[in-house]
C-alpha cells in the first residue's frame, strides 16, 4: 500500500475521474434532419424549374429558392451544433450536464444528492435503444434537476450512476467544493 503523500493536496484516489462523456443521439433530432433536408430539395427544386423556363424567372423567385435552400441548410446545422455541443458527463464525483456553443453552461450534481434515479422515453425511441435518464434530487423531488436526453442505452447509463451513488465513499472527496 502507498503512504499518502503530504505535499499532494488530494491524494490520487481521492481525484476526480472522468468515467463517460455522452451525446444526444442523431435519432432525437430526426424532425429537423427531415425537414431541412426537404425544404432544401425543395429550393434547389425551385431553382432548375426557374432556370429552365418552367416557372417564369424573377427576381422574387429566385430570392424565395435561394432562401428556402439557406434556411433548410441552417435547420440541418442548428440541429447538428446542438446534438454536437450538448454533453452528458459522468465523473467520480458527479453527473454533468454541459450545453452551449459559445457561453457554455454546466450543470452539476453530486452523487450524494441524488435521490432518484428514472429512465424514460416514448416508445418508439425505447425500441431503437434511446431514451432519458432522469436525476432527481433531494432538493426538489417533483423536477428532475439533470436529464440526459434522447442517450443510448438509457437503462445502462442510469445503472453506471446507480453503482457510483451505491459507492460513495466516507469521507466525501468533494466535501470541500462549494455546492
Amino acid at each position: 500500500m502507498t503512504e499518502p503523500n503530504p505535499e499532494e493536496p488530494f491524494p490520487a484516489n481521492q481525484r476526480e475521474r472522468l468515467v463517460s462523456i455522452f451525446y444526444p443521439k442523431r435519432a432525437s433530432f430526426i424532425f429537423y434532419y427531415v425537414l431541412g433536408t426537404v425544404v432544401f430539395i425543395v429550393g434547389t427544386g425551385f431553382m432548375i424549374v426557374t432556370s429552365y423556363g418552367g416557372i417564369g424567372y424573377d427576381l422574387e423567385s429566385w430570392w424565395l429558392s435561394v432562401g428556402a435552400m439557406v434556411f433548410g441548410i441552417f435547420l440541418v446545422a442548428w440541429a447538428e451544433s446542438r446534438r454536437w455541443f450538448t454533453l452528458y458527463i459522468i465523473t467520480t464525483w458527479n453527473v454533468r450536464v454541459r450545453k452551449g456553443v459559445f457561453s457554455r453552461k454546466t450543470k452539476r450534481v453530486f452523487y450524494d444528492e441524488i435521490s432518484m434515479l428514472t429512465s424514460s422515453g416514448p416508445p418508439d425511441e425505447r425500441k431503437v435503444g434511446m431514451g432519458d435518464v432522469e436525476i432527481f434530487t433531494s432538493e426538489d423531488e417533483d423536477e428532475p434537476a439533470l436529464v440526459f436526453d434522447g442517450v443510448h442505452n438509457p437503462d445502462g447509463i442510469r445503472e453506471i450512476i446507480r453503482r457510483f451513488i451505491q459507492t460513495i465513499p466516507d469521507p466525501l472527496p468533494w466535501a470541500h467544493l462549494d455546492r
